[in-house]
């Protein structure tokens, strides 16, 4: 798997690299996490901070893992207006901020990471974490602290990032880093092909060997500890190349599967199932000959 494809973290941009070492600035980490980004009226210090959801970062579905990537929806999370994510300066040593324009969060009482701010979304990775069980999550803005709301953290939280807008998991193929969709779709994208080794992007996977910290800027590519299965149109199991987190990158794993040449034309959906939890059934690629 180390060989199909690096990741870098490049200031504040996610790029995919090529074995060869080239950079290809085509998956930025804002368009794989395909948050709103939204703006929101200006932040007043009378209105009290309030989470109204804790999704995970992918799916935006209930569940939770540690390590993994998690949205926070709620009023007045931040001053910053417009949001922001955080810059280079902010990784120092390839550890990951805690706290950006004085927003920091907490998830069953330890710092989350902080990617993302803006008065109505925070995106953070968990922190490490074995518990499972509701858990508070609490989110500071200057001062004001959020009453707690609860968030189900598990083992295991498997969801593909989509292309924003779409229901199309991000995916590339190996060995040329093709972005995949519907080109119809997703403008600059081409469609995959029974046969092609296909690298989809996701989140939630569970533990890797080397165990990796939440927190800190992957090195190398541990590999994830139990792969997960992939199934095509709920009836084809994808074989499963690799899977591993992304050197350069934090929380982000990379599936590598072969796809069949039995798989149909057109839209396919494309499941994973990781520690008996399953990512969204909705989740689709699209194929042609």
């Amino acid at each position: 798997m180390k060989g199909l494809l690096a990741v870098l973290i490049l200031g504040s941009t996610l790029y995919a690299q090529t074995p060869s070492g080239n950079r290809d600035p085509h998956v930025p980490l804002s368009s794989i996490f395909g948050s709103k980004l939204a703006s929101s009226l200006p932040h007043a210090d009378s209105v009290p901070v309030s989470v109204t959801g804790v999704t995970n970062g992918a799916s935006f579905q209930p569940g939770i893992e540690g390590g993994s990537w998690v949205t926070i929806q709620g009023a007045n999370l931040a001053n910053t207006n417009p949001g922001r994510i955080w810059k280079n300066e902010e990784i120092v040593n390839g550890a990951l901020p805690t706290s950006l324009d004085g927003v920091s969060v907490m998830i069953n009482n330890k710092p989350a990471y902080v990617y993302y701010i803006s008065p109505t979304q925070i995106n953070v990775q968990a922190p490490t974490d074995t518990s499972v069980g509701p858990v508070n999550v609490v989110v500071t803005n200057n001062g004001s602290v959020s009453p707690p709301a609860t968030a189900q953290l598990q083992l295991f939280s498997p969801a593909f990032f989509q292309y924003s807008g779409t229901s199309y998991a991000i995916a590339t193929r190996y060995p040329d880093n093709a972005l995949l969709a519907n080109p119809a779709s997703v403008p600059g994208t081409v469609a995959a092909k029974p046969g092609d080794v296909v690298i989809l992007w996701g989140t939630g996977f569970g533990a890797t060997n080397p165990n990796t910290p939440a927190g800190v800027v992957v090195t190398g590519a541990p590999s994830v500890a139990n792969p997960p299965v992939i199934t095509l149109n709920n009836s084809i199991t994808a074989p499963v190349i690799g899977a591993a987190l992304s050197p350069g990158s934090a929380g982000l794993y990379q599936i590598a599967i072969q796809l069949p040449a039995s798989t149909p034309t057109g839209d396919v959906t494309v499941q994973a199932s990781a520690g008996g939890l399953q990512s969204p059934a909705t989740i689709k690629i699209f194929v042609s000959n």
